[in-house]
């Protein structure tokens, strides 16, 4: 799929966030993945962006995230199954 701004694009659920991963949120700038972990009794997902040092976000794991796909050869991605 294309964003509006021509790039690739891909829905994948909170958990399947990497790091290095660009985040396109519904509003404001894309955000680059910096941190992202697991934690806590009723699990969440929690993760640190480039673009806002110091804090910590958190989605549940199965909430849907736009991430922008870099432009590499098919075969690169095999490790996240696209």
């Amino acid at each position: 799929m294309r964003h509006c701004h021509g790039d690739l694009v891909r829905t994948i659920t909170a958990l399947q966030l990497q790091l290095g991963d660009v985040v396109i949120p519904d509003t404001g700038p894309r955000r680059h993945v910096t941190l992202h972990r697991l934690q806590g009794a009723h699990p969440v997902v929690a993760v640190q962006f480039a673009e806002i040092p110091g804090a910590t976000s958190f989605y549940p794991p199965t909430m849907p995230l736009l991430i922008e796909i870099p432009d590499i050869p098919i075969n690169a991605t095999a490790g996240r199954g696209l």
